[in-house]
């Protein structure tokens, strides 16, 4: 249920029309879509008593979902399992899925679509789904997981954490939303929010514009304080103040922008961390608080995240989530994302949204509004989920992915944002897509996940050869895709890294490409420019040799130091945080007339993100191969 392109609009309400105006806009924007159960219904009653509840376990195949008769399980969900739109809502100029179309009461499309997804080997109700006409059918016997969007309508990260007034709305917002399925013991647990964005450079600007009685606003400028050591000349080193010039000053107001060429990001990153602890521990407590058995499933991050949050997440949640736009659209993502998710987290991982669109469907879907993947075909699209899938599976902190969604999107686009994509498991006429369908059918969960993960030799063991042509094809989606990305991929020399190196050659050029997530707002400065100083470089050194540096990113051209070398990126700002680089190296610049297989290639090679937030650091000796 991806909110990106709204999310900006939402930030400027935040800033222009005070609090109750942000939470009445927030309120709207997170409507339920379906009705819920009201709180005199017979699910509620179970609240009332002892009963057991879904629990993660790790053994030594991984992690786990353990059902309340203690049996292991990976959740399959489906999210948006509802009926679409109402009568009252249906335009005939504008096709969407809309169940009454095809059924005769709400119970008759329950107790059929239910069927359909025990078929096809799902286990799992996901987010924003009719748990109310669901819950009242014979064949629900599923498990189910419920986005509550506590932060969206509290104005959480945003407004001031500290602020009892702010607790208060979360409580009152938990308490509503949980009621329905409290105590249910079909429920694996809650997520607290979806793609909060948790953008660093508004948040810290948002808590600066705060009034000093704001506790969120002290924090900040207490541990700005702990960073300088109340020295105001080290602190304007790495900040430009405004109406403010003295620690007394800004005590009282004031805003601090990045300087241009310093490390002041990294201390914008702390402060970061400090809120999304603050978060999750008010999040974790809320929903405890009125489900205690229920697990805490994390808030869903939006593809990307910042190292920062799921290390701050560690002591609150019981599973980390977030939603997964693949890497590529053969449905393969790259190495660092999850393993690092899971590391800074300490818990299991759910993936709480992924999807595959293609040209070829049947609800004329053009899949333009948004940047996710899409192939030609339905075959296509079955291959590639299925390559998402398998390999998520065998990631043994694993313990569950959801499906988006249950239905195509409307054929002109959903009303929250134009988004038109073919992402359903039935087309907008009610007919399910058979290759799709098939494919979440094949899969045995259970020996994939008993299995231990295998990933086969990388770069280590030998670079293999390029592609006939390594650097076309350079789109979003599919730039790299056609290289041998296991058995080139460069394991990293540093701790936590943000991205992936991938190595491959020919008998004229040594080809290097990264996938780097490279998060970059414009909000970090006071005239709202990326100055090249702070953009992403990539350094590498070869043989010994000179280094070439690159400076790429913020969705500028990229520029490199070697005119032998040749370089193409793709990069932007806000959600665009894929910096994706290839650098082609003749064999001449290696000391060589031509490459062959047994050579031998010293590689040193670092990259550093917008405003050297984060670095990774690859190095060690490697051979062609053939």
């Amino acid at each position: 249920m991806r909110r990106q392109f709204l999310f900006p609009l939402l930030l400027s309400l935040l800033f222009v029309g005070g609090l109750a105006a942000s939470m009445a806009f927030a309120d709207d924007l997170a409507k339920p879509i379906t009705p819920s159960v009201g709180r005199g219904s017979a699910t509620n009653a179970l609240a009332e008593t002892e009963i057991a509840r879904c629990t993660v376990r790790k053994d030594a195949n991984g992690w786990w979902l353990v059902s309340p008769k203690d049996e292991p399980f990976f959740s399959l969900g489906v999210c948006m399992f509802n009926q679409g739109l109402d009568k009252s809502d249906y335009d005939p100029a504008k096709p969407s899925y809309a169940a009454f179309r095809h059924y005769d009461t709400p119970n008759a499309w329950a107790d059929a679509s239910l069927l359909r997804l025990k078929s096809w080997g799902f286990t799992t109700v996901g987010g924003w789904s009719d748990y109310d006409t669901l819950g009242r059918s014979r064949e629900h016997d599923l498990w189910m997981t419920c986005v509550l969007n506590l932060g969206a309508r509290s104005g959480a990260p945003w407004f001031d954490m500290w602020d009892e007034k702010v607790i208060r709305r979360i409580d009152e917002l938990a308490e509503e939303a949980i009621a329905p399925l409290r105590g249910d013991p079909r429920l694996i647990g809650y997520f607290s929010d979806n793609e909060l964005g948790w953008w660093n450079a508004i948040l810290w600007k948002m808590t600066l514009e705060q009034p000093p009685s704001s506790g969120q606003r002290q924090r900040l400028i207490a541990m700005v304080r702990d960073v300088y050591g109340s020295d105001w000349d080290r602190l304007i080193k790495d900040f430009e103040p405004q109406k403010a010039a003295s620690w007394k000053e800004l005590d009282r107001g004031g805003m601090l922008w990045l300087r241009p060429g310093s490390n002041g990001i990294r201390t914008m990153r702390r402060f970061l961390g400090l809120v999304a602890d603050r978060y999750y521990e008010v999040m974790s407590k809320s929903i405890h608080r009125f489900d205690p058995g229920a697990l805490y499933l994390g808030d869903r991050y939006q593809s990307f995240y910042y190292p920062e949050l799921p290390a701050a997440s560690r002591r609150h949640v019981d599973v980390v989530s977030t939603n997964l736009n693949v890497s590529w659209n053969d449905g393969t993502f790259i190495h660092c994302y999850f393993d690092m998710l899971h590391k800074l987290s300490g818990r299991p991982v759910l993936v709480s949204e992924f999807y595959m669109a293609a040209e070829e469907n049947e609800s004329g879907n053009r899949n333009k509004v948004g940047g996710f993947p899409i192939v030609i075909s339905q075959k296509d699209r079955a291959e590639a989920l299925s390559n998402t899938l398998r390999a998520l599976v065998q990631l043994p902190y694993v313990v569950g992915a959801d499906w988006f969604q249950y239905y195509d999107e409307p054929t002109h686009g959903r009303a929250l944002d134009g988004e038109d994509y073919n992402f359903g498991l039935v087309d907008i006429h009610d007919q399910p897509y058979a290759e799709v369908t098939a494919a979440f059918k094949s899969f045995n969960f259970s020996r994939l996940k008993s299995a231990r993960a295998h990933r086969g030799p990388n770069a280590t063991a030998g670079v293999p050869p390029a592609p006939i042509a390594p650097m076309d094809e350079f789109r979003s989606m599919t730039a790299l895709k056609n290289w041998d990305r296991e058995r080139g991929f460069v394991p990293p020399a540093t701790q936590d890294a943000v991205g992936d190196l991938y190595v491959c050659w020919s008998s004229n050029a040594l080809y290097l490409g990264t996938l780097v997530v490279d998060i970059v707002e414009p909000d970090y400065y006071r005239d709202g420019n990326i100055p090249d100083v702070d953009r992403a470089t990539w350094t590498i050194r070869v043989n010994n040799g000179e280094s070439v540096t690159a400076r790429i990113g913020a969705g500028k051209d990229a520029a490199i130091s070697n005119p032998a070398a040749r370089i193409k990126s793709l990069s932007g700002t806000y959600h665009e945080v894929r910096c994706i680089t290839v650098v082609e190296l003749p064999a001449g610049q290696l000391g060589k007339q031509r490459l062959a297989p047994g050579d031998q290639i010293a590689l040193e090679s670092s990259f550093s993100t917008h405003g050297r937030a984060n670095s990774i650091q690859w190095k060690g000796t490697f051979v062609l191969s053939d």
